[in-house]
């Protein structure tokens, strides 16, 4: 008879902030398959318990995943778990527990921790819907588009970023959804924990770039907005920036700079223009 994968939510900072049901399961099953086998030892260590550890991280999922299957198919009871909160997340997981299924295998869901939870429940909004969108792309036109979705979003957003990229990251947000209020918090349910609301229209970077942090984005609805800039002036401005030399990205960067608007909605007034000539 198969076994059961548990996906195991931990701790995102805290080691008290886990259930009496996850602890008990680290303790009952056969193995546990975790993103960090050296911070998962802390956990273990901290409630005595003493289980095999594999380690199952982004960059051996593929080789990891089949291996872990067979144990299930023999019978063998799995805690899957990552680094924090709750595998799948943002986080590795997803391929195992998709293969267990399509094996036939149980699979349990054990809630627990989680900073996207987390950084709603503090942000202050009525988040009857949101949307997660998980971390930006580092580069390229990966990250542009991620930017313009988020940019046409009308719901408020959950980001996730890592410190050595938050300072760009923050100066983008400035251009892509500004006057929106945006609640970031940095170490969340750690000693170093900070929250801090801020308008993305300020200038400074608003916490210090230490641990991953969650920004909550309070999007308003487009109806409230102030209407876009003129086709004709952004185009011109594009144009002519072009033409000086710079390259397509940065000219619009500066043409919505120059006309107080978003690059979302400099961009759709530019090919505006260039559609209303043809």
């Amino acid at each position: 008879m198969p076994g059961t994968l548990f996906v195991v939510a931990t701790p995102i900072g805290n080691l008290e902030d886990i259930t009496f049901r996850a602890v008990r399961v680290l303790g009952e099953v056969d193995l546990i398959a975790a993103e960090d086998t050296r911070r998962t030892s802390k956990l273990l260590a901290h409630y005595r318990i003493q289980r095999p550890l594999t380690s199952y991280r982004q960059h051996n999922e593929a080789r990891e995943t089949a291996r872990l299957l067979a144990r299930l198919q023999a019978g063998a009871s799995i805690a899957l778990v990552s680094d924090a909160g709750t595998p799948g997340i943002a986080d590795p997981g997803a391929r195992l527990v998709r293969a267990a299924l399509e094996a036939g295998c149980k699979v349990v869901p054990i809630p627990g921790p989680s900073a996207l939870t987390a950084a709603l429940s503090v942000a202050g909004l009525e988040a009857e819907q949101f949307v997660f969108m998980g971390f930006p792309p580092a580069s390229g036109t990966a990250r542009s588009r991620w930017f313009e979705r988020l940019a046409d979003e009308d719901r408020p957003v959950v980001v996730f970023e890592a410190p050595h990229r938050f300072a760009r990251t923050w100066t983008e947000l400035r251009h892509n959804v500004s006057n929106d209020t945006i609640v970031v918090l940095r170490e969340i349910s750690k000693i170093n924990e900070q929250l801090v609301v801020k308008s993305s229209s300020g200038v400074e970077v608003p916490v210090k770039t230490l641990g991953e942090l969650v920004m909550v984005i309070d999007r308003k609805p487009k109806s409230l907005e102030k209407s876009g800039p003129d086709p004709a002036d952004a185009a011109r401005i594009s144009d002519a920036l072009r033409a000086a030399g710079f390259q397509k990205d940065e000219a619009l960067r500066l043409t919505a700079r120059a006309l107080d608007a978003t690059e979302s909605a400099t961009k759709k007034a530019i090919k505006e223009s260039k559609m209303s000539v043809k």
